[in-house]
């Protein structure tokens, strides 16, 4: 068994269900929004010599919560508590197979701050959806990612071919989750060749307001609050997509013991 594969098993082990490498001089050379809080992988590890992806189902709608501290979208002081329940599970995981892997010798460290869309493609996982999601073949948009930056050298998988949304019958015409958005926030058309940033008008998208300090009427209508300052993302553009059904139809059934 090569390295790779080892890394694959152990990845499923670990509860991951999708796996990749990607090729870590294209993922290095990709554009992305100066506002994001995105880096390229040499800015997390210099020494890196190649990038894997790893990808969380998301069987509950409870994987979705965020908690921050403050009432604003601004962290820029450095002061705010913010956490994200998917970002915390992915990179628990991703740090028990790091664990494992820097007892075989080598150094590793997960990473949310590199374009993980790009890292799912060029990984052969997913293609970038009209909402900017990645669309799996087996579990639609529902699945989170973690990237992991490691010197150990693994082979990189071809890129994700298929036009997925192009595919789909009940997207040709119109696509689903751009109906779907309240707020009209997903721009129509493929993603693919669209500046980074500019698909999804973010400024109307409920996310970038729900740590608002006065929240609009309108947004908070599709706010899912759970305290004071925690909610749950908004997935309506995720939750519609029909790629996802596997997820309602045998993963979340599977999951609670209801198949």
């Amino acid at each position: 068994m090569s390295l790779k594969e080892e890394i694959q098993e152990r990845a499923f082990e670990e509860g991951f269900q999708l796996f990749g490498v990607s090729d870590l001089e294209k993922l290095e050379t990709v554009d992305f929004p100066d506002d994001r809080g995105m880096v390229k992988p040499s800015e997390v590890m210099p020494e890196a010599k190649s990038a894997f992806v790893m990808g969380l189902v998301l069987w509950d709608e409870g994987l979705n919560a965020a908690i921050s501290s403050v009432s604003t979208g601004d962290f820029s002081g450095g002061e705010a508590d913010y956490y994200n329940l998917y970002y915390e599970v992915t990179e628990t995981r991703a740090w028990r197979l790091i664990s494992w892997l820097n007892e075989k010798g080598y150094k590793a460290v997960p990473s949310h701050a590199v374009h993980e869309k790009v890292a799912a493609y060029l990984a052969g996982l997913g293609f970038i959806g009209h909402n900017t999601q990645v669309i799996t073949p087996e579990y639609g948009p529902r699945v989170r990612w973690v990237t992991v930056l490691t010197d150990a050298e693994l082979e990189p998988d071809e890129p994700f071919e298929r036009d997925l949304c192009s595919e789909q019958p009940l997207c040709q015409e119109h696509s689903q989750c751009v109906k779907s958005c309240p707020y009209q926030a997903i721009i129509p058309g493929p993603s693919q060749g669209v500046e980074p940033g500019k698909k999804v008008i973010y400024d109307k998208c409920v996310v970038s307001h729900e740590f608002d300090k006065d929240v609009s009427p309108q947004n908070e209508k599709h706010i899912r609050r759970i305290t004071k300052r925690g909610f749950m993302e908004c997935t309506i553009c995720n939750l519609i997509c029909p790629y996802g059904k596997p997820v309602e139809e045998s993963i979340i059934p599977g999951k609670r013991g209801l198949d």
